[in-house]
This record gives C-alpha cells, structure tokens and sequence, in this order.
C-alpha cells in the first residue's frame, strides 16, 4: 500500500482522529479569525458606518465565493473515493479539470459583478450613507474574486491530498499578510479617514486571498509530495456534474446563509438603524468562527470517509463515525459555554466605545450562542452525505435547514415572542435572536433522521 495512504486506513483513536484534522481545522478557523481583524480594524478606525457597510457587502462575495466550496467539497469527494480505488491517474485529470473549470468561471463572475455591484445594493436597500463605503470596499475585492474561490477549493483538496499542514501553513501566510495589511493601511496610512479604513481593509483582504489562492496553485502544479498533482485535464462533462452535484449542498449552505444573514441585516436596519447591523455584524464574526471550526472538521474527516467508502472498508468507517459524533458533541457543549461566559469581552471589542452598540451585541450574542448546541450536527451529517457522494441528502439537509427552517422561524417566533411576551418592538427584537436557536434545533432533530435511516446503506454505524 502507498505509505502516503497509510494514515487514512488506520483505526483511528479519537485523540489521534482530532491531531489528524486538527490542521484543516485551524487552516479554516484562521481564515475565519483573519476576515475579523478587518473588522475590528474598521470598526476601531473607520467607525460604526464603515463596520455595518463590510458587513453588508460581505454575504454578496460569500455567495460567489461559495461555488469554489462547491467544487471543493464536491470534487474532494469524488477524487476521494477515486483515490481510494486505486485510480491515482485520473484523480489527478478529474482534480486538474475541475480547477481550470472554476478558474474561467471565477473571472466571468468579476467581470459580471463588476457591472451589477450598484444596482445589487440599491435593490438591498443600502441606505446613501452607507453606499459609498460599501462600493469602495467592493470594487476593491471584485477582481480577487477568483482567488477567493481557489483558497475555498484548495483547503478542500489538501486535505484529500493528506497535507492538512500545508493548508495550515498557506493560510497561515494569507492571514498574516492580511493582518499586516491592516495595521498598516487601516490603522496607520488610514489616519481616521473612513473611506481609506475600508479600502485599506480590502486591499488586505485581497493580498491574503492572493497567498491563499496562488500559492497552493504553485504547489500543486509543480512535482510534490501529495496525492495530487496539476496536469493534463480529464475533461469529463459527467464527473464534473457529480462533483458540483456532491458539492450543492455546501454551496446551498453558504448561499442561503448568506441570503439569511441579508435577511437579518435587513431586518435590524428596519428595527434599530446602523446599530442593529453591526450589532449583528458581530454576532455574525463569533458565528464564523464556530461554523468554521465545525467545517474544518469535516473538511478534514471527509476524505477518510470517501476514501474508506471507496475501499470498502467497513470498520474504519464505523469507527470514524463514532470518533466524529463524539467530538462533535463535545465540541458544541464546550463552544456554548466558553461563548456565554466571553460575551462582554466580545462585543466590547468591536463596539469602539459604544455603549448601546454593546448592550445591544451583549443582549443578542447571549442568546444567538444557544444555538451552537445545535450546530454542530447538521453540519457534520451534511458533510458526511457529500463524502459518500450522495449530494441529494447532503443538499436537503442543508437547503432545508437554511432556507426553510430558517425563515420559518425568523417569521414566527417574533410574532409569538411579539404577542406572548409583550406588544412592542423590543419582544420582537429579542425573537428575531431566537429564531436561529430553533431553526438550528428542528435542523439537528431532521439529520439525525437521517442519519439513522442511511446508517445501514453507508455501513458507518
């Protein structure tokens, strides 16, 4: 067997399990935390306005950017299980043509973009205020927008190509010359000025992107020490459907949450004005860093999956399935309660001062964190589908899960909490926050029905 196979067939201890996807885990976790810096350098140098504006164009990029976690999650998947059956040659053609493919698509979607930014955010609502920080932020980021979706399809793919520290390492680079970027631009060159603030902050997020994206590019196109390398394309119409097929789920997940966290901002700018939003905003930031630590964790457990399915072994994937549940769990307990007890530290740092933003973040972060109880499993269960292939189930959990229960609950818990606890706008206020904590419950009781009524098809329990 080939040594750099080894370690995925092993019977995995649950320690030696979380040391293996720990890699991936960080490697997305700080890419998460890097995309906050911005914030906190904005929020601090460039004021409330400029906050609530990158808060309000970022879900338009997450929406684009999504379709390179589409081909990531997707195509990982698929170039998995064909890895597993002992195919290498055409997981590298089926690796190489997915990539040049979200390449050319990636430049149309600028070019597209480019043209539409404006009338995009009228027909949001984007107020005269806040529109020019919102195209200054934009127009910035628009051309990198390729490189966005190269950083999203590369950390999938190393961690199928068993160098999760290599993943770790190029976002290590990105975030640190993101980081940079912003202590510099925003918090020196900037000196106060608004404008300059958030296209500074674009201009670091950009350059990171760059690193994300070309570098990992070089690597693989180049002989290396991986399972995968770039070459001649395998140009294959019908693998190319099963991988985007495979990987519509989590493109659905990141463009209906986006869409949903429009719908939020939307909805405190009607409530509360340009405090509601970048109270949200921050919400939103904490938000990020427990889903990124949950996707890290099936980006990095995924190719053990679609490898062990490929080859069949039955007792690894059982005991994959038990290790991952478990830490899951964990996980999510741990991650509510660390959240309840940091939230005045958390929100104080990106309210600049600001004291009813503060109370407001406080009030909203103490309630949105119950919802991480729930989190963790349907991400986790929409995750597994998509590496066994199956994108159908994947794609309903998260479709279903995001766009329904979500706005399902957004709509009715605050009528309920609005006639129940008091005819006024603060009980709505305060149902809006718990809303997601249902959505995310029924969304957990639904994947564990699936995951139940699939166990015996996929073997894993």
């Amino acid at each position: 067997m080939d040594e750099k196979a080894d370690i995925i067939t092993q019977q995995f201890t649950l320690g030696k399990l979380f040391k293996y996807v720990l890699p991936t885990i960080l490697a997305v976790l700080l890419a998460s935390i890097y995309s906050i810096v911005d914030g906190i350098f904005v929020s601090n140098f460039g004021g409330t306005t400029a906050f609530a504006a990158i808060n309000q164009v970022g879900p338009i990029f997450m929406i684009i950017a999504a379709i390179g976690f589409m081909f990531g999650t997707g195509g990982s998947a698929l170039v998995g299980k064909v890895l597993g059956e002992g195919n290498t040659q055409r997981a590298n053609g089926l690796f190489s043509f997915f990539l040049y493919v979200l390449i050319g698509i990636g430049v149309i979607a600028s070019i597209i973009l480019f043209f539409t930014m404006k009338p995009l955010l009228n027909a949001l609502g984007v107020t005269e205020t806040m529109m020019p920080y919102c195209l200054a932020y934009s127009y910035i980021l628009i051309p990198a927008i390729t490189l966005f979706m190269l950083q999203f399809y590369f950390q999938s793919f190393l961690a199928t190509a068993k160098k999760p520290g290599l993943g770790l390492l190029f976002t290590v680079l990105a975030g640190i010359t993101n980081v940079v970027g912003d202590a510099i631009l925003v918090g020196v060159v900037a000196k106060g000025d608004p404008i300059k603030a958030i296209q500074g902050a674009a201009i670091s997020t950009a350059a990171g992107l760059f690193i994300g994206g070309i570098v990992p590019l070089i690597y693989f196109g180049f002989k290396n020490k991986s399972l995968l390398r770039l070459g001649k394309p395998e140009m294959d119409g019908k693998a190319l459907a099963k991988a985007c097929g495979n990987g519509s789920s989590e493109f659905f997940t990141n463009i209906s949450g986006s869409f949903i966290n429009i719908v939020y901002n939307s909805l405190f700018l009607y409530m509360i004005g340009d405090l509601g939003v970048a109270a949200y905003g921050t919400v939103g930031y904490v938000n990020s860093i427990f889903a990124a630590i949950a996707s890290g964790f099936v980006l990095g457990v995924a190719p053990l999956f679609s490898y062990n399915y490929g080859a069949g072994n039955e007792a690894n994937l059982k005991n994959l399935y038990t290790k991952s549940i478990t830490i899951v769990f964990i996980f999510s307990a741990v991650t509510t309660v660390l959240i309840e007890a940091l939230a005045h530290p958390l929100a104080s740092a990106f309210s600049h001062g600001d004291e009813a933003l503060m109370q407001i973040t406080i009030d909203g972060l103490s309630i949105f964190t119950l919802s991480f109880l729930f989190k963790g499993i349907p991400t986790f269960g929409s995750g597994l589908f998509t590496a066994f292939n199956n994108g159908r189930i994947s794609a309903i959990i998260s479709i279903v899960r995001t766009l329904v229960f979500n706005l399902a609950t957004i709509i009715i818990v605050p009528i309920i909490f609005f006639y129940v606890f008091g005819s006024n706008y603060e009980a709505a206020f305060y149902g809006v926050w718990y809303s997601i904590v249902f959505s995310e419950l029924f969304a957990t009781i639904m994947t564990f029905c699936f995951l139940g009524k699939y166990k015996n098809k996929y073997k894993y329990a």
